[in-house]
């Protein structure tokens, strides 16, 4: 199986500071990193506000997995709330070797 990487760009929900939402992010990398294929995290923001989170995992069965436990775990769920949806891109491609 190909390694899998998630991407997913998007921007605060209005009055959310970049400091808060940074915070939140980083807060669930401990999560992640303990979830079954994950490989690695990269969290980055631009200028103009907006945010990309990249996650490594050993497959896209992995990756699939994870997206759908996490909606049930608190403090990713904190973090869910502070990005604005409507502008979220998120998607899974299978890594070229």
């Amino acid at each position: 199986m190909k390694q899998a990487i998630e991407v997913v760009v998007f921007r605060a929900k209005a009055g959310i500071t970049p400091e808060l939402l940074q915070s939140a992010a980083l807060a669930v990398t401990p999560v992640l990193s303990s979830m079954p294929g994950f490989i690695s995290r990269e969290f980055g923001a631009s200028e103009d506000g907006q945010f990309i989170d990249i996650v490594y995992w050993k497959d896209l069965v992995s990756a699939k997995l994870a997206a759908e436990i996490v909606m049930s775990i608190p403090v990713c769920g904190e973090f869910f709330g502070l990005i604005d949806q409507s502008q979220m891109q998120f998607m899974h491609f299978n890594k070229v070797t």
